[in-house]
C-alpha cells in the first residue's frame, strides 16, 4: 500500500485500518490506532488532532510497522513494548504477552501480600515469570519484598531482568534460569525457602487447545510456555507438589490454569496419594473467576 510522503492522521488511520480489514487482521482499528501513537510518542491517541500532519519519517515509519502486523506478529511485539497495571514494560517475541487475566492474577496476589501482617525481608516466588510482568509489579508495590523467579527459557529470564532494570527492582530480585521441575533448581529453591507465596501462571492449553491457536500465538509465542500436555495439567501438577515443600506455614500458591481445571486441581490436592513422599502439602482454598467470568484462578494454602 502507498501513502503520501506526507499525511494527515485521520488518512493514515483509514488506510491501514482498511488495509487490516481486508487481510482479516484481528482488532484491525486499535492496531493501526496503537501503531500510529508510538510514532507519535504517544501511547493512545487520545487527544491527538485527527488532522495532524505526519511526516515522511513518520508515514514511512508506520508504514513499515504495519507491515509486520500484516504478517500477524502482535502489536506488543511490533512496538516493543506494552503497559502492565502501572509499569512499561518491554516485550520481545518469542517471550509470553502479559494477558488480562495476567493482570488480574497479580491483583490477586498483591491482595494477598497486603493482608500479610509482616512482610519485611519476605520472599514470594514466581514460576515462569515471562516478561517478568508480576514479579516486578510486585515489587513495585511492595518495596520490603524480596523475589525469586525461575524460567525455562533463556529469553525469558533475560526479559524478566531488563524489566526490573527497567522498573528499578533488580537489587530485589533473584532470577533462576533452569526447569523448576529439575532437582538442582528445587535444591536452590530449599536453600532460598521458605516462600511467603508462590505465583504461577504455568503452560495450561491441552493438545487440542494447541491445534486452533491464532496465528498471532501460533507463529510467534513461544510454543512451551503454552503446551500443558493433553489434559493441560503436566506443569501444574508439578508446580502444586513443589510448592508444598517450599511455602511458609500458611503461605499460599496462586496459579492461573484453564477454566476445566479448578475442579480437576481441587481433586488432586484431596487425594491422599497425591502426596505421598513430600513431608508437607497444599490445601484447596477457593476458585476465582476472571472478568470474562469463568473459573481461572486457583488459591491453595500451605497446611502443614
Amino acid at each position: 500500500m502507498r501513502l503520501l510522503s506526507s499525511a494527515n492522521l485521520k488518512h493514515v488511520l483509514q488506510c491501514w485500518t482498511k488495509k487490516f480489514r481486508s487481510q482479516n487482521i484481528p482488532d484491525p482499528n486499535s492496531s493501526a490506532e496503537y501503531i500510529i501513537a508510538h510514532v507519535l510518542g504517544k501511547k493512545t491517541l487520545f487527544g491527538v488532532k485527527l488532522d495532524t500532519v505526519l511526516s515522511r519519517s513518520q508515514t514511512d515509519q508506520v508504514n513499515s510497522l504495519c507491515k509486520k502486523r500484516l504478517t500477524r506478529m502482535p502489536v506488543q511485539y511490533i512496538l516493543g513494548e506494552w503497559d502492565f497495571q502501572d509499569v512499561t514494560l518491554k516485550m520481545k517475541a518469542p517471550v509470553l504477552i502479559p494477558r488480562p487475566e495476567t493482570e488480574e492474577l497479580a491483583e490477586l496476589c498483591s491482595d494477598t501480600l497486603g493482608c500479610m501482617s509482616t512482610r519485611e525481608g519476605a520472599v514470594f516466588l514466581e514460576i515462569g515469570p515471562g516478561s517478568g510482568a508480576i514479579t516486578v509489579s510486585l515489587l513495585k508495590r511492595f518495596p520490603e519484598l524480596q523475589a525469586v523467579a525461575v524460567d525455562i527459557s533463556e529469553e525469558a529470564c533475560q526479559l524478566t531482568r531488563d524489566n526490573a532494570e527497567l522498573t528499578a527492582t533488580s537489587d530485589r530480585l533473584t532470577i533462576i534460569h533452569g526447569d523448576f521441575m529439575s532437582s538442582q533448581v528445587f535444591m536452590n529453591l530449599l536453600r532460598v525457602q521458605p516462600f511467603c507465596l508462590a505465583v504461577s501462571n504455568p503452560p495450561y492449553l491441552t493438545t487440542k487447545e494447541m491445534e486452533s491457536l491464532q496465528e498471532e500465538i501460533s507463529c510467534f509465542e513461544d510454543h512451551k510456555a503454552l503446551h500443558g500436555g493433553e489434559d493441560g495439567l503436566d506443569i501444574v501438577r508439578g508446580v502444586v507438589l513443589r510448592s508444598s515443600e517450599l511455602l511458609q506455614p500458611g503461605g499460599q500458591l496462586w496459579l492461573e490454569v484453564g477454566e476445566s481445571h479448578p475442579p480437576l486441581v481441587e481433586k488432586l490436592t484431596a487425594d491422599p496419594d497425591t502426596w505421598k513422599g513430600y513431608s508437607k502439602q497444599l490445601k484447596y482454598e477457593k476458585t476465582v473467576t476472571d472478568l470474562y467470568g469463568k473459573p481461572r484462578f486457583c488459591q491453595l494454602v500451605q497446611s502443614s
